[in-house]
Order: C-alpha cells, then sequence, then structure tokens
C-alpha cells in the first residue's frame, strides 16, 4: 500500500468512528427525553366563571353583521383599472359609422409603389466595352444592356459587380436587384 491510500484509509476510518459516536449520543438523549412524565392540568372552580364570562361575551358580539360592511358607491370598483385620460362619453353605433365613413374620405390614397421584382439574376457579358445583363422572368429569358427595356415595363439603368438597377417605367420607381456571384457568373 501506498502513502495515499493508507491515508484514505485513515480518514474513512475516523469518518466512520464519529458517526458512530455521534448515533450514540443521539440514542441517549432521545431515551432521557422519554423519561419525562407528562404534567396534568389541575382543576380549579375558576372553569365555570370563565365559562359564563365567555357566554356573556358571545351575547354582547353579534356575529350576524359580521361580512355585512357597506361601501360607499363613490370609490368605485375596487379592482378597476384605472387611467389619467378622461373617460370619453358613449358614442350611438350610427355616429360610429358616420365617423367611420368620413374618416375614409378624408384619409388620401395610398401612395402607388412599384410591384417587387420577379427577375432572377442569370449572368452577365461583356462585348465592346457594353455590358449585357441576362436576366430570367417566370420561365421567360431576357438579354439587354444599360438604357434598354424589359418588357416595355422596366428599364436597365446600371450594372455592377453586386447590383442591377432598373426603373419601373409606369411609376418612374428605381429598383435594384442583388446579384448573388456564387450561382451566376460573368462571360466575356
Amino acid at each position: 500500500m501506498d502513502q495515499a491510500e493508507k491515508k484514505r484509509k485513515l480518514i474513512l476510518g475516523g469518518a466512520l468512528i464519529a458517526t458512530l459516536a455521534a448515533v450514540a449520543l443521539v440514542e441517549e438523549e432521545e431515551s432521557q427525553i422519554d423519561t419525562l412524565e407528562t404534567v396534568q392540568p389541575v382543576k380549579t372552580s375558576g372553569t365555570k366563571e370563565r365559562a359564563r364570562n365567555q357566554e356573556s361575551a358571545a351575547e354582547l358580539l353579534d356575529v350576524s353583521k359580521l361580512g355585512q360592511r357597506k361601501f360607499s358607491p363613490l370609490a368605485g370598483e375596487l379592482f378597476a383599472s384605472t387611467t389619467w385620460a378622461p373617460k370619453q362619453p358613449q358614442i350611438s353605433l350610427e355616429e360610429q359609422i358616420a365617423r367611420a365613413e368620413e374618416a375614409k374620405k378624408a384619409a388620401p390614397p395610398p401612395a402607388p409603389t412599384a410591384p417587387p421584382l420577379q427577375f432572377k439574376y442569370s449572368g452577365k457579358a461583356v462585348t465592346d466595352n457594353e455590358t449585357w445583363v441576362f436576366l430570367s422572368q417566370s420561365g421567360e429569358n431576357h438579354i439587354t444592356k444599360v438604357g434598354g427595356k424589359i418588357n416595355s415595363q422596366y428599364r436597365l439603368d446600371s450594372i455592377n459587380d453586386s447590383t442591377v438597377t432598373v426603373t419601373y417605367l409606369p411609376l418612374n420607381i428605381k429598383q435594384t436587384l442583388t446579384i448573388n456571384n456564387k450561382i451566376a457568373g460573368t462571360f466575356r
């Protein structure tokens, strides 16, 4: 046996002896507690007087009045949510409908917007200092250069390495198509 193992066995043995000593002490204390005798209450003539006092006190206390508290109606509902905003007067249904119609008439129509781009970038080719872009839309392929039209609704404005910019002609709104260089390539 090496030193570490001897040391470990000594520590475990010491812990075992301490545990046994603690158990013995606890058993001695429990046996002392069991030997105590219970004390019986002494009966006196005062118990009859005490019972009479309790009866007279019960006559003075009217239990039927308990639980019948009255709250002031000015206090309002105790658990209602509160706000600092003043209460709005009640509005009839006809008046609500009339106000809604007025609001519809007064509100300007929303500004027109261009539809989202449905084009997918397929690639581009550079020839004679002109860059041609290959786009597809719903199975239809389009080839155009800067200034060229697509479906008579879009015009190609600019091309760079990461985006293609087009203008939606009916509303003259510019839109940008992001190029994903991993899928499409450049042809020279």
